[in-house]
């Protein structure tokens, strides 16, 4: 790993980009030239290999051939002085296809853009021979004003396989992203550019409905066969405004025959933006930018959800895409402009062929995924803190009436959230990151609901319920997967007593009661407002917990779960599809560290 201000090959590093099991991703100052770059340098173990060095090369030195203004320019690349391969590249500001699909269903037009412009630059690399074999939304990188003037850019051509293809060097073996691949990749036939018209079908799908084709499937076995075996996904069962006529642009795109495919991706294309013209379609092919400014996105066809921190820019990487899914964004504060966020490591899907998975006509040997099972992991052991170093006002209480310990310190509330690997284990997914995190501050969004009264309810640690408390000290963050749906916002508000606390939480039980069932009216700023509404307030364990959900789409919900711990109240809520308890389990890990 390089440091900030160090230079590899004459690029000056500014800062990490992404990192991974294959190598790091820098945003770099070009030495000849006023502008940066980015950077991918191939970690030592893989530089040192001779079979991945020499597909690395061949590679980077085919897609540097590709000169189109729809694909990621490849400028340079060379190796360091200790041997490790690098490529300079263009660098996109911006976000991608994956990221402003998880920020909320894509409007159709949007997405008929987005694969429009894709198009050119997959039919262009065709013409030359170049096929992508990982045509998917996270390749797709965007930037500018959401409109037909959107600049798109495939990303990772010829490169995406080598970084992937790590171990797997016997001849004859395929790499793919399992929700994208064509079934002549999973069955090991002949693979060639109508595979990655098969992908940007199922891109289009994704865009369109938020899921992959084939989510329900249930495993990766039953989704490999569901490629396979299965007819072509309905947009019209996600999306019943939209024309049937795109459901025979989604079913020729994914014949599993390749000859029965389009004949190239512009065909695929023009057929889509031709099935958002049908008259007698209810869904609008309007643009509707919403979220002013770079990397806005248009708002859904199906309620986006309460809003959540937005991501950052999202740089060209060289880690594979996560498995994509639709996510609802949930309540939270925007949190202010920042740097591109980190890509985190994404799942990968290797297919290697040989004998029948799922029926004889089935020839994949084995599934195999990078990600392993996570178990939850232990809680961590109560916060030990000496009264004495409390941060408490002189004129604040050290005892506590409520419970038997001592009220511990307003610094402690950075200690007792959750960190992203124990978060990580209570979803059971490998990883969670940090999009947002504030200290001794509130979210607000009582402009954003038409219920004034039940700003509590709907968002952690709101102004509106907190704001008045004589609170001393809080630590909200925003945590998201790389590798599925899951959301959280944790919250953690301190106060002089563990009876300050009560009286809180007796407050927030009496506005709570008072929201449920009720409905309300989310309105963000240049997006469309979409109606939830709050399920009833149950109460286990002396703790809140109620659940709202989009009346347009049931299984879009949100669950949120307040209690008082000592002289703290946690405020937890999760976000998705069909969320469960999992914002009780937050509540539950978090309050295991507060001694009671």
């Amino acid at each position: 790993m390089f440091s900030v201000g160090s230079v590899v090959s004459g690029y000056r590093i500014e800062r990490l980009l992404g990192s991974g099991g294959m190598g790091a991703v820098y945003l770099a100052a070009n030495p000849y030239l006023p502008r940066y770059d980015a950077l991918k340098v191939l970690s030592a173990q893989l530089s040192a290999n001779p079979d991945f060095r020499a597909r690395f090369i061949r590679e980077a030195d085919l897609a540097a051939g590709l000169d189109h203004p729809n694909i990621v320019s490849i400028y340079d690349r060379g190796e360091t002085a200790d041997g490790q391969l690098w490529i300079a590249m263009q660098f996109v500001d911006g976000t991608d296809a994956d990221k402003a699909v998880r920020s909320g269903i894509m409007a159709p037009a949007r997405a008929a853009h987005v694969v429009g412009e894709a198009a050119r630059a997959l039919d262009y690399a065709h013409q030359r021979g170049v096929v992508h074999r990982d045509i998917k939304p996270a390749n797709l990188l965007l930037s500018g004003p959401v409109g037909p003037d959107e600049r798109v850019l495939l990303g990772d051509f010829g490169i995406a396989r080598a970084l992937g293809d790590a171990g797997l060097t016997t001849t004859g073996s395929l790499i793919a992203t399992l929700p994208y691949a064509a079934p002549e990749v999973l069955a090991g036939g002949m693979a060639d550019a109508r595979a990655d018209l098969y992908s940007l079908g199922c891109t289009l799908f994704r865009m369109l409905t938020g899921q992959e084709p084939f989510a329900t499937a249930g495993g990766l076995a039953a989704l490999v066969a569901a490629h396979l075996h299965a007819p072509p996904p309905r947009v019209t069962d996600q999306l019943p405004g939209i024309s049937p006529r795109m459901d025979g642009v989604i079913a020729t795109a994914m014949a599993k025959h390749p000859a029965q495919r389009f004949s190239s991706a512009r065909q695929l294309a023009a057929a889509a933006a031709e099935a958002l013209t049908d008259p007698a379609a209810s869904t609008t092919a309007a643009w509707q930018p919403v979220r002013g400014g770079p990397g806005s996105h248009p708002p859904p066809t199906q309620p986006s959800g309460p809003h959540w921190a937005r991501a950052g820019a999202a740089p060209t990487t060289m880690h594979p895409a996560p498995t994509a899914y639709y996510l609802p964004p949930g309540p939270g504060f925007v949190p202010p402009r920042g740097p591109p966020a980190t890509r985190p490591r994404r799942r990968r899907i290797a297919a290697l062929v040989a004998a029948a998975l799922v029926t004889a006509a089935t020839a994949v040997t084995a599934v195999t995924v990078t990600a392993r099972s996570h178990s939850p992991p232990a809680a961590s052991p109560p916060v030990s803190i000496s009264p004495a170093s409390s941060s408490l006002p002189p004129s604040s209480s050290a005892t506590s009436t409520a419970t038997g310990a001592a009220p511990l310190p307003a610094s402690a509330v950075s200690r007792l959230l959750l960190s992203t690997q124990e978060m990580a284990g209570v979803f059971g997914v490998p990883s969670m990151v940090v999009q947002s995190a504030s200290s001794n501050g509130f979210t607000d969004d009582t402009p954003s609901v038409s219920d004034k009264d039940c700003t509590g309810p709907y968002a952690p640690a709101d102004r509106g319920a907190y704001g008045n408390t004589a609170s001393i000290g809080s630590q909200v963050q925003i945590l998201t997967s790389p590798t599925s749906p899951d959301m959280a916002t944790q919250a953690v508000i301190a106060y002089v007593s563990a009876d300050a606390a009560r009286k809180v939480f007796d407050d927030q039980r009496r506005q709570w009661s008072s929201c449920a069932g009720r409905s309300f009216t989310l309105t963000v700023p240049n997006e469309t407002p979409s109606r939830w509404t709050f399920g009833p307030l149950t109460t286990p364990d002396d703790s809140l917990v109620m659940t709202f959900t989009a009346q347009a789409r049931s299984s879009v919900g949100v669950q949120r779960v307040l209690t008082a711990r000592n002289n703290f109240i946690i405020d937890v809520a999760v976000n998705g599809l069909n969320v469960g308890d999992r914002g009780v389990d937050v509540k539950n890990a978090i309050a295991a560290k507060i001694p009671q």
